[in-house]
């Protein structure tokens, strides 16, 4: 009887030193992850950033590209005017150069 209480008291010892084995590994491998989990937090801070600064200059370059757009617009109306202006200005040199020759005509 002395014999299988000793034996159930190795048995039970041998089974807290594995237990403690494997508390040991995954302390380690929590300590790892909790590492890594840091590093991984650092580089999404970092994405983050680059995120905002990539959001900002998109921003900028949508209100300049707005700006340059009322500027095309603006240099295409001054365009179409112009040439509404020098279409009447021909217009009226041939109606003038008409009316010269009629007049021209109409004296001889």
């Amino acid at each position: 009887m002395a014999n299988k209480s000793k034996e159930l008291l190795l048995d039970n010892n041998n089974m807290l030193y594995n237990q403690n084995q494997q508390i040991e590994n995954i302390v380690t491998t929590l300590a790892q992850t909790n590492q890594t989990a840091a590093i991984v937090q650092e580089k999404l801070l970092d994405q983050g950033e680059k995120i905002v600064g990539i959001a900002n200059t998109n921003k900028d370059i949508q209100r300049e590209t707005r700006r340059v757009d009322k500027q095309t617009n603006q240099i295409i109306r001054r365009e179409f005017y112009m040439k509404l202006i020098l279409y009447l200005i021909a217009l009226l040199l041939f109606a003038a150069n008409i009316i010269v020759l009629a007049i021209k005509l109409s004296n001889d």
